[in-house]
């Protein structure tokens, strides 16, 4: 089960999250002339792998439950994902299984892809996933919040403050590799079928 977990945490920061800060520099780049046509390219290509990407995460999520059920039969964690399925909370439970395919599918058509502002408004629901709103809004809603909020070190977390840019370069390196990767199998694949 472990092994779902990596994988979906994987497609969750690794993919949706780098989706979605990179749409930013595509978008950018398509006011500059003499980039246009590969800034196109390149978005035309990440938007093709983020629609296989929410295909593949509810896939998996899909596989993890079956998994779970089927050949583990632990009774504590059906007794958990059946009270999640059917609790208060249901909707969330839901909403945020099926959420990933929800939010990369409209990019299949044109219409969502070329349009600017479609784009921009896409933007925070990449990088806030569903699983961290509804964790804060459960968390205040059970009042779990800190008693004292000088409990909370502020000072661990500025230390930090300089690594994020370099995080994030990293971070968008790795999914224009995943991009370049993805659009040359795809173009292999397609180059295999014309000629069978």
């Amino acid at each position: 089960m472990e092994v779902f977990g990596v994988i979906l945490e994987f497609f969750r920061t690794d993919i949706f999250i780098s989706f979605g800060l990179l749409t930013i520099p595509l978008l950018i780049g398509r006011f500059i002339p003499k980039i246009k046509d590969t800034v196109s390219k390149i978005d035309e290509a990440a938007c093709r792998f983020i629609i296989f990407s929410g295909i593949v995460y509810t896939v998996s999520i899909l596989l993890s439950y079956v998994y779970l059920f089927l050949v583990i039969g632990d009774s504590n964690n059906e007794y958990a994902i059946t009270n999640r399925a059917t609790g208060p909370y249901a909707w969330a439970y839901w909403l945020m299984m099926f959420s990933w395919l929800f939010i990369t599918q409209p990019f299949r058509f044109k219409l969502v892809r070329k349009n600017i502002l479609i784009r921009l408004i896409s933007i925070p629901f990449f990088l806030i996933t569903l699983e961290q709103y509804i964790i804060l809004i459960t968390s205040i809603h059970r009042d779990y919040l800190p008693l004292k909020w000088s409990d909370i070190d502020l000072g661990g977390i500025l230390n930090t403050v300089p690594y994020w840019p370099l995080h994030l370069i990293l971070k968008l390196a790795i999914f224009i590799g995943y991009v370049f990767i993805f659009h040359w199998i795809s173009k292999k694949i397609k180059r295999n079928k014309v000629v069978s």
